[in-house]
């Protein structure tokens, strides 16, 4: 008596083994005709221009990501320094020697 498994035996190594069967892409007939009118020289040409595209595409995400980070750390900083000069105003009212200090540094009289 042999016991049979209902599991479904491993897939293969490769691609196959990521994303399942492999299945050809179907084109239309125009499709077709076109690729088989490309030479190498110009199928070089495509392969440069979406890698181009693909690299432009990658930089501009990068920037993207970039100017936000700027401006999140802007605003982080302009709110420290808010929160600093209001503690260092709220110490100097309580301490005369700081309060010279301060209205020295605020311009005040």
């Amino acid at each position: 008596m042999s016991v049979e498994s209902s599991e479904s035996p491993e897939p293969e190594e490769g691609d196959a083994a990521q994303g399942g069967h492999l299945r050809p892409i179907r084109l239309p007939p125009h499709w077709h005709r076109w690729f088989a009118r490309q030479d190498e020289r110009r199928l070089a040409l495509l392969d440069e221009l979406v890698d181009e595209r693909i690299e432009r595409q990658v930089l501009s995400n990068l920037l993207r990501r970039l100017k936000h980070a700027v401006v999140v750390a802007f605003l982080g900083a302009a709110a420290v320094a808010h929160w600093f000069s209001d503690q260092a105003a709220w110490i100097a009212e309580r301490l005369p020697v700081l309060r010279s200090l301060w209205r020295i540094l605020t311009g005040e009289s």
